[in-house]
Order: structure tokens, then C-alpha cells, then sequence
């Protein structure tokens, strides 16, 4: 009795799939038609609604040192690492630049749309080795562009890494060199004070002493027969207080050559800075390279200039047809059931 009852819900089974796949032949035209309607509409769409990317790559190496050499003295970089470097990149500053660079217009084109054309790649090939190339991609609406916009967005990120290190020194000397000029102040006045102290002191001392008064002082009892008496000798607190004075002068003198030369370099800073906010207020760095030292020249360098992309990477005509075509597939054989078991049925 169990084995006609399988071969019996065997076969009903055959029967139920053999009727499902007549039913589909008998809406094959439905089937077939909304196939070919999906992969038409979606092919129309990708080749003429969609617009088309364009990536360009750029390949940047970066090799910042820990420490800034200037004439000012050495300035430790805060960045310590390439990603925090190479992250800079999709700064605003960078893409205001950049915009204004590619002459797009700031309605159309937005920092976070710019930032969204942007992909950094940062996989690290070699374990515990710290990565310093990287592979950014820039996109755009054709090939020429997407190449003028990767050499835009370095040049930028180039000037905007310049400045932030020029700018980060001259704060952190600027900040420095204030703080020594009032330390030497505080010290300045501590000392003339006490040289006021020891000039006063040695205006009350007598420069000699008057041995034989000294000795009128000495009880008459003793044979003053028996010493040598000079009238004047020198006094040693006289000459003691003397070379204090002599050294606080000198230490006087010593603290206001530095605080000179501290005025000397915040005078050059303020020159530099002028230059600096030029770049802040019209993007211009020219001025500015007449008297730094570029430290990006030789860190953060492309081994090759981007070049013109000779392909689309999206959209993917061939893909999106195909997928098209297979959703159209599955609604033609969604709409061919219903017809034959519902409605017609019904």
C-alpha cells in the first residue's frame, strides 16, 4: 500500500510539472515579450539616460619625515602616518580649489558630490609595514575631464599639504618664541632689580679700609708694636660686589641679544605669514614659494602622470541588458501563471 501511494504522488507530481511547463509554452508569446520589452527598456536606458563615468588614477607616494628642518629649528610634523596624509585629500579647502580650478559651477557641482567622484584605495600588501603608495580614482563625466580633475586634485593637495606645514610651523614658533620673549622678561627684570640692589650696596661700601682706624679700635692693652699697620688696603667686599654687578650686567646684556633675536624672528614670521593669507584669501601660493621651502617636492611625489582613460568604467551596457533581461524573464513568467491559472480559470 506505501509504495502505490509514492508512485502515485510520484506521478501526480510529473503530472502537476508537466502541466506547469504547458502552461508556460502556452504564454510563451507574453513570456518572450516582456523579456524583450525589459532588455530593450533597460538597454535604452543604460546607453542613452545614464551618463557615463570615466576614471583616471593617480598613483601618489608619500614619504613625509617626522621632522620639518627650518631655519627657526626643527618642527615635528603632528601627521605620523601616510593614511592620515593621503586621507587629506578630500579636504574641503582641496575641493573648494579644485572647483574653482575646473571652473564648475558651485550649484551643480558640490563639495560632497566632488568628495563622492573621490575613492582611495588603501589596502595594505605587506603586513606590518606601514603602506605609503596609494591608488586614488578620480571620475567623471568624460576622458579628457576625469584626467584634468586627477592633475587639479594633486596640484591641490600638493599646495594644501605645503601650507598646512608652513602654516603648523610658524603658529607653533610664532607661540614659541612669544613664550621665551616673556620668560626673558620675567628674567630681565628679576636681574636689574637685583643690580639696582648690588649698585646701591656698592655705593655704601668703601672701596679701601683704613687699617690704622681699625686698629685705634683694638684694645689699647695690646702692643700694636707688633703689626704692620697700612693706612689703606683694598676691600674684598668691595671687589666681591663688583663682579656681581659686572655679571649681572653681562646677564642683562645676554637676555636682550636673545630677546632680539626673538623679535628678529617673529618680524620674519609675520613677513611669511603676510604671503600665507594671501593664499588663504585668493588661492595664489606663488608669493609664498619665493620664501618657503616646499617639503611635498620630494615626499609626496606620482612616479607617472594620469593619462586619459580609453574606457568607461559604469555604466556596463552589456551587464545591465543582461539584467534586464533576466527580471523581465521572471515578471513574463510571474504574468503568464496568473494569466493561466487565475484569470483564465476564473
Amino acid at each position: 500500500m506505501g509504495e502505490e501511494q509514492m508512485t502515485r504522488e510520484q506521478y501526480e507530481g510529473e503530472i502537476s510539472l508537466k502541466e506547469l511547463f504547458l502552461a508556460l509554452w502556452r504564454q510563451k508569446l507574453i513570456i518572450i515579450s516582456i523579456t524583450l520589452i525589459a532588455a530593450i527598456f533597460t538597454g535604452i536606458v543604460s546607453v542613452f539616460f545614464i551618463s557615463p563615468v570615466y576614471n583616471s588614477r593617480l598613483n601618489i607616494v608619500i614619504n613625509m619625515p617626522e621632522t620639518y628642518h627650518t631655519r627657526f629649528g626643527d618642527y615635528k610634523l603632528p601627521i605620523t602616518s601616510n593614511v592620515e596624509y593621503i586621507n587629506l585629500i578630500t579636504s574641503n579647502d582641496i575641493l573648494i580649489e579644485t572647483i574653482k580650478d575646473m571652473d564648475y559651477d558651485p550649484g551643480s557641482v558640490t563639495i560632497e558630490g566632488l568628495r563622492e567622484r573621490i575613492t582611495i584605495d588603501k589596502t595594505v600588501t605587506t603586513p606590518n609595514v606601514e603602506q605609503n603608495s596609494f591608488i586614488v580614482s578620480v571620475s567623471a563625466n568624460n576622458p579628457e575631464e576625469a584626467k584634468e580633475l586627477a592633475l587639479a586634485l594633486f596640484n591641490n593637495y600638493i599646495k594644501f599639504i605645503d601650507v598646512l606645514t608652513i602654516k603648523g610651523a610658524l603658529d607653533h614658533y610664532r607661540g614659541q618664541f612669544n613664550t621665551s620673549l616673556k620668560s626673558l622678561e620675567v628674567s630681565k627684570e628679576s636681574t636689574e632689580k637685583i643690580l639696582a640692589k648690588n649698585e646701591e650696596l656698592l655705593a655704601q661700601t668703601p672701596q679701601t679700609i683704613d687699617q690704622r682706624e681699625v686698629m685705634d679700635e683694638i684694645d689699647s692693652g695690646s702692643n700694636s708694636s707688633e703689626y704692620i699697620i697700612l693706612e689703606n688696603i683694598i676691600n674684598t667686599n668691595y671687589i666681591a660686589i663688583e663682579k656681581t654687578i659686572i655679571e649681572n650686567k653681562q646677564a642683562i646684556n645676554s637676555i636682550e641679544n636673545s630677546m632680539r633675536v626673538y623679535n628678529e624672528y617673529l618680524n620674519e614670521l609675520d613677513i611669511i605669514q603676510e604671503p600665507l593669507d594671501t593664499y588663504y584669501a585668493t588661492g595664489d601660493i606663488k608669493e609664498l614659494d619665493d620664501i618657503t621651502v616646499n617639503i611635498t617636492e620630494t615626499n609626496i611625489y606620482l612616479p607617472s602622470d594620469p593619462i586619459v582613460p580609453s574606457r568607461k568604467s559604469s555604466p556596463n551596457n552589456a551587464m545591465n541588458i543582461i539584467i534586464g533581461t533576466v527580471l523581465g524573464g521572471m515578471v513574463g513568467v510571474l504574468i503568464a501563471l496568473i494569466k493561466e491559472y487565475w484569470i483564465e480559470t476564473k
